[in-house]
């Protein structure tokens, strides 16, 4: 495969499936191979995700079954994510693209999702579906899955942590927790979109909120410009915990933290709905 993946800003990707950018044009033109399964990523309402998509894409539904829905946490790990995406005719060898209608709002978390389930040639298309519109491609109604799928790799939950991981993290001087909320919402300012929620953040914790990720246009920022972002919020730790309201900006910013080569990136995946609830009785700031 000889396409380049280029933000916005013509600044080079390794060439999917190498790296995890894809870019409309490499997409456009291997959409029809026999071994690609399209994501459309959807939080919300589902139906102008269905209405018009990559043709021959598939929902992946945050709030359906991409996510736990015997959880009061929304938005959790699937009890059994490799099996859930066997029923989307994945395997081990399959190359999997995730998009969003958004541009890059839900797609990482679909992608995180895929990484837990232990698979490696997957990628998230770079502008999402405005910018597969904008380059003049046409859209359909997304299809049906129809199973098929057989994955064999070992799981990686170890991407994920709950509030003892957020707390061991708080506690080591090489590990940064960045929440992917609003700046107002980090300082307490905004109230939660959730009932019930205390306002505010978890202490210690850095405010990097997920819409700096990309650019006006909706793509992701250069790589250099990614390194030095994360260099500023963190003091230059690359030992990094991301949380947000429900887990999934959360993996905005840990999609980009990966291709800008931090080694070491998790989820939190209760995220503020856990940490900030009452009940549970955790500090905030």
């Amino acid at each position: 495969m000889t396409s380049v993946q280029e933000s916005s800003s013509e600044t080079a990707y390794p060439a999917f499936p190498a790296g995890p950018v894809v870019s409309v044009d490499w997409l456009a033109a291997h959409l029809n191979d026999d071994n690609l399964v399209v994501l459309c990523a959807s939080m919300g309402a589902p139906e102008p995700s269905r209405a018009a998509g990559i043709p021959g894409a598939f929902l992946a539904d945050l709030d359906a079954d991409f996510s736990d829905q015997s959880s009061p946490l929304p938005h959790t790990v699937p009890a059994d994510v490799q099996a859930l995406l066997e029923g989307y005719g994945i395997s081990d060898d399959t190359t999997v693209v995730v998009y969003d209608r958004h541009g890059l709002m839900v797609a990482p978390r679909v992608w995180w999702l895929l990484r837990i389930a232990g698979l490696d040639n997957i990628g998230v298309l770079n502008g999402g579906l405005p910018a597969w519109t904008a380059a003049g491609h046409p859209t359909a109604p997304l299809s049906t899955p129809t199973g098929g799928g057989r994955i064999t790799a070992a799981p990686n939950h170890d991407l994920l942590v709950g509030i003892e991981g957020v707390e061991k993290a708080l506690a080591r001087s090489n590990r940064v927790v960045v929440d992917a909320r609003s700046a107002k919402r980090f300082a307490g300012v905004d109230p939660e979109p959730r009932k019930g929620l205390q306002r505010g953040h978890i202490p210690g914790s850095v405010s990097l909120p997920y819409t700096e990720i990309a650019d006006e246009q909706g793509f992701l920022r250069p790589v250099g410009e990614l390194q030095e972002l994360f260099r500023e919020v963190t003091d230059g730790a690359t030992s990094l915990v991301f949380s947000c309201g429900s887990g999934v900006t959360a993996c905005v910013d840990a999609f980009a933290a990966v291709v800008a080569g931090c080694g070491d990136v998790v989820v939190y995946d209760g995220s503020w709905s856990q940490w900030g609830d009452p009940e549970n009785q955790q500090p905030i700031a």
